[in-house]
């Protein structure tokens, strides 16, 4: 009797920090619940919207928008230096939805041009991201013959837009950082590169495509620029 009454109030305490404790689960869960329904109505609210502006086929529009906007971008950092496209190559439209209509509507049109530029704006993008972790290296760190040496980047900047990893040549504080591009057979290898180390590191643009379809960025290691910034210099 006596240890019934000692542990009476330990049950009870327990019971109510139970019963505490479930109420604060269940404010939890409702709280979660809200905001996912919150969410899940804004999506809806969004494609509704979307689909009203573009059509029905909202999720193809979105999907060829993105390459478009890609292609766009790709075309004037490999054309003009920028990945802020002119007015020149802006579509037309006197607001958002009307400038959209038209990107969608000059992709539908040559998508081929767009899909290319996307890919070439990816793969710079990647080789600026293999340069910048190349610089990190102290200058009397032997370079890897290709960016699958590179311990430090993620898997998906270890490649360009083809899934080949990148070639990485170096002159003095310079270095090189090559795609093989599009048209070469896999496994790709960097044993015998298609151009010469001369005229790769002769070449006036920091960023650029070769007719053979290689892509290659040179960055200076010395420079305290981004690997991007310095592939926007002109020369």
């Amino acid at each position: 009797m006596t240890r019934f009454v000692t542990e009476l109030p330990i049950v009870r305490a327990f019971s109510m920090s139970t019963s505490k404790l479930r109420i604060a689960v269940r404010v939890i869960l409702g709280v979660v619940l809200g905001v996912v329904l919150l969410y899940a109505f804004a999506i809806y609210s969004f494609n509704r919207s979307m689909k009203k502006a573009f059509g029905p086929e909202f999720q193809r529009d979105m999907d060829d928008f993105g390459v478009a906007l890609k292609g766009t971008a790709g075309e004037a950092l490999f054309e003009h230096g920028t990945v802020i496209p002119s007015k020149a190559n802006m579509p037309a439209g006197s607001n958002a939805i009307e400038q959209g209509r038209s990107l969608l509507a000059a992709y539908r049109k040559d998508p081929e041009k767009f899909k290319k530029y996307s890919a070439l704006l990816e793969t710079a993008l990647n080789a600026s991201a293999v340069a910048d972790a190349l610089r990190q290296l102290p200058n009397s760190a032997k370079l890897p013959s290709d960016s699958f040496g590179v311990t430090s980047l993620r898997r998906d900047q270890e490649i360009d837009a083809w899934g080949h990893p990148y070639c990485l040549l170096a002159s003095r504080n310079l270095i090189a950082v090559i795609s093989l591009g599009p048209e070469v057979e896999s496994p790709a290898s960097c044993r015998a590169l298609p151009v010469s180390k001369r005229d790769v590191f002769s070449a006036p643009r920091k960023l650029y495509e070769r007719p053979s379809g290689e892509v290659i960025l040179i960055i200076d290691r010395s420079s305290q620029k981004r690997s991007i910034e310095q592939a926007m210099e002109r020369p």
